[in-house]
């Protein structure tokens, strides 16, 4: 995705292994919980992959060697340590430092199914307004993307509560209808609640497959 890389956002996606993450979700198989955990990743990169006049390099951050096989030329992938989520992030960090990234930054969380293109767009769009943003979650207290206008002003403060600790950061929060961006999923009952979305392919693709699942 070249062109106009240093206008556009630098992605950094962490994501845990495969086999660690979504433990949450349960879905009383732990194949079906990684097969999950793995569509949503896809569903979200996609969207992130469509929004071509935003999104410059995507760089994601796993030591997930299935993670790494789904590359392609669609994302980068930078391994760390498991050591967390904010190490992770950091790894992605680093790693746009040493690629002398200049555009804007941002941190988007793996777990968005319901992504799309026009919604990363119009978000991105609202963010390049501000030095650092963020956007808050369905649910009020967490986060699933943050932003910042360059590599130097990147602040992250996911985790419990992340909302509140990222305004206090001095992020801004972002309010734009875009729920296909809040919409994130630690629980099977998160994906009955929107019904009113459509999933992206990867998710719908495995929902299908193993239940009679209608969204």
């Amino acid at each position: 995705m070249g062109g106009q890389a240093d206008e556009r956002f630098g992605i950094i996606v962490p994501i845990r292994s495969l086999k660690k993450g979504k433990s949450r979700l349960l879905t009383g198989s732990d194949i079906l919980r990684q097969q999950l955990a793995l569509a949503f990743f896809l569903d979200t990169v996609s969207a992130l992959v469509r929004c071509e006049s935003s999104v410059g390099s995507i760089i994601v951050v796993s030591s997930d060697d299935t993670i790494r096989d789904y590359a392609g030329d669609r994302y980068e992938v930078v391994a760390d340590s498991e050591t967390g989520l904010t190490d992770a992030i950091d790894v992605g960090v680093e790693w746009l430092l040493k690629k002398n990234h200049s555009g804007p930054v941002a941190i988007v969380l793996p777990d968005l199914p319901y992504a799309t293109a026009g919604a990363f767009g119009a978000y991105f769009l609202a963010a390049r307004k501000h030095r650092k943003t963020f956007l808050v979650d369905s649910a009020g207290c967490g986060t699933t993307c943050v932003t910042a206008s360059s590599v130097a002003e990147v602040v992250h403060r996911f985790g419990l509560k992340s909302a509140r600790a990222h305004n206090r950061a001095g992020l801004n929060p972002i309010d734009i209808y875009v729920p296909e961006l809040r919409s994130d999923v630690d629980r099977i009952e998160d994906l009955y609640e929107c019904r009113n979305m459509d999933l992206g392919a990867a998710t719908r693709e495995v929902l299908d497959r193993e239940w009679s699942f209608s969204c």
